[in-house]
């Protein structure tokens, strides 16, 4: 039961994960923008590692949207 309890929970919270909206942000230390594809040109001299994030995240870090890719 205590597994089949644990296997509900962890399914409902992937699926509730990827209902929300992924974006792509670098971490090197100038980057400021979060991307909508991995493969922006915005994002080819990132100095860090390509991470993607929510929407949500990216906004309370203080991210604006590329102007690249969200024209």
């Amino acid at each position: 039961m205590k597994t089949l309890l644990l296997l509900s929970f962890m399914f409902f919270a992937s699926v509730q994960s990827t209902n929300e909206a992924q974006v792509y942000i670098c971490t090197g230390p100038q980057s400021a923008c979060y991307h909508c594809e991995k493969d922006c040109r915005g994002l080819k001299r990132c100095s860090g590692e390509i991470k993607q994030i929510s929407l949500a995240k990216a906004k309370e870090m203080g991210r604006r949207p590329c102007g690249f890719c969200y024209r």
